[in-house]
């Protein structure tokens, strides 16, 4: 008989992650898994994995599965390199080749298909099921939260994960509740705050997505038309063994960080509007973008910073809890490792009741919560700095720019040591301190002996 019951909303990178936790590391805490679409589709653009986030891989027994699918062809990692190319010729101005910093990338429907291939229990997976709301005891009572479905339908769980997405419906609730509570008490101006929280937000930042076929023995030597790397303003890398580039054409509006984005988040775009963008860049870089034969518009919408990510015995995890911009490729990562804590700190032997589910989960948003919402403040600073927009370059217009005399080398390697130590933080690094410490203080919250350890 399973100790207590999760469900899982969302059956994205996240979800799965966590569902793939949980089946290693806590057998004996049943889960089901909720998602709103009508099937577990593995479309999608590229990801890059970066070698913090393939030691959670590994760690989950995944890594022959997904050294099948990562990688350019001939290599399963490839390096990061930065280059000016905004102008006829142009200037690459940072490498990163070191083991610790190369990316595993991959077509996210791999990735997604590797993640489902390994749940044991397809029955587990319950499709068609977006949640609507959901009702949670008092704290004090040992009864079950009741999830409500669009569908009309009911589940019953003892904890609610919410991986549902940056759109999370279980975010939108949770943070109504909390205003509500917070209005009933008298405290308006904070209420107002905590209703605004369920909402994501613009980063201020559109990417033009495309995906184009390539032969992955047509170049040996990385260059714009083979793109093994990244190119600044244009983010491109090989995926599907090196049978697909993955483009992502990034434009940026500064003064529109934290708005509301009117408008369809996503929509398919004619090439043209893309290639405008990038008149009188490097031909190769102009090559690539023609190369791509259908292109849609994301607009980049993130999580402000909350307050918390757990109310109850129910907590938000992943892009629910913290989706962010792209820059560092972190953001998927990020949730893989909020998968890994929790899964963890839910199979120690004495996490059993609701007062315990609470404490493991008030020691997961004390610990993930804020780390998550540094890496996300570093990869909008990365963004920035990608696309030149710092006290350095100001008064550089995109016509200076693209002179190639307005810029110089000097200022493109301040550019460059810059966003080298903005990644400090994940190199050589892995989140198995972080899991000792969050045991440690569960063992102190519940005042057991010092058995709990990492499993």
């Amino acid at each position: 008989m399973p100790k207590f019951t999760v469900a899982i909303a969302g059956a994205g990178l996240g979800g799965l992650v966590f569902a793939l936790a949980l089946q290693k590391y806590a057998p004996d805490v049943d889960f089901q898994l909720y998602e709103a679409a009508g099937e577990l589709t593995t479309a999608g653009a590229g990801i890059g994995i970066q070698p913090r986030t393939w030691y959670v891989l590994r760690e989950l027994g995944l890594e022959e599965a997904l050294l099948k699918v990562a990688g350019n062809g001939e290599a399963p990692n490839i390096p990061l390199l930065h280059r000016k190319s905004d102008q006829h010729v142009g200037i690459t101005f940072n490498k990163t080749d070191s083991v610790s910093e190369r990316s595993f990338p991959f077509h996210r429907g791999d990735l997604q298909k590797v993640f489902i291939e390994h749940i044991l229990d397809p029955n587990r997976v319950h499709l068609n099921k977006r949640v609507e709301s959901y009702t949670q005891p008092d704290r004090s009572s040992a009864e079950q939260i009741v999830v409500h479905f669009q569908d009309g339908t009911t589940a019953k769980c003892d904890v609610l994960i919410g991986a549902d997405g940056i759109k999370s419906r279980v975010r939108g609730v949770m943070y109504e509740q909390l205003a509500d509570a917070a209005n009933a008490a008298g405290r308006e101006d904070e209420a107002a705050f905590l209703r605004s929280c369920g909402d994501a937000v613009f980063s201020g930042t559109v990417a033009y997505r495309g995906l184009a076929k390539r032969d992955p023995h047509e170049l040996v030597e990385p260059r714009p038309t083979n793109v093994d790397h990244m190119v600044l303003h244009l983010v491109a890398y090989p995926i599907a063994q090196g049978q697909i580039l993955n483009l992502a054409a990034v434009i940026m509006y500064p003064g529109q960080e934290g708005t509301i984005y009117e408008g369809p988040w996503t929509a398919d775009v004619p090439k043209e509007e893309v290639l405008k963008n990038y008149v009188g860049w490097e031909p190769e870089v102009v090559s690539a973008l023609n190369d791509v034969p259908s292109w849609s518009k994301w607009a980049i919408n993130v999580v402000k910073p909350l307050p918390t990510f757990v109310d109850g015995r129910v907590v938000l995890l992943a892009d629910a809890a913290h989706s962010m911009t792209p820059y560092q490729g972190a953001g998927a990562g990020q949730g893989f490792e909020d998968a890994l804590m929790l899964a963890q700190l839910f199979a120690q032997p004495n996490v059993t009741d609701q007062v315990a589910i609470h404490i493991a989960l008030k020691v997961y948003d004390s610990i993930r919560r804020p780390f998550a919402q540094k890496v996300a403040g570093l990869s909008w600073k990365s963004g920035q700095l990608h696309s030149l927009l710092t006290s350095e370059f100001e008064g550089v217009t995109p016509e200076m720019s693209a002179s190639g005399k307005s810029v110089t080398r000097e200022q493109l390697q301040i550019v460059a040591d810059t966003s080298n130590g903005l990644m400090d933080w994940r190199k050589g690094t892995t989140i198995a301190g972080d899991v000792q410490i969050a045991l440690h203080r569960l063992r102190e919250e519940l005042g057991t002996s010092p058995s709990l350890s990492a499993l």
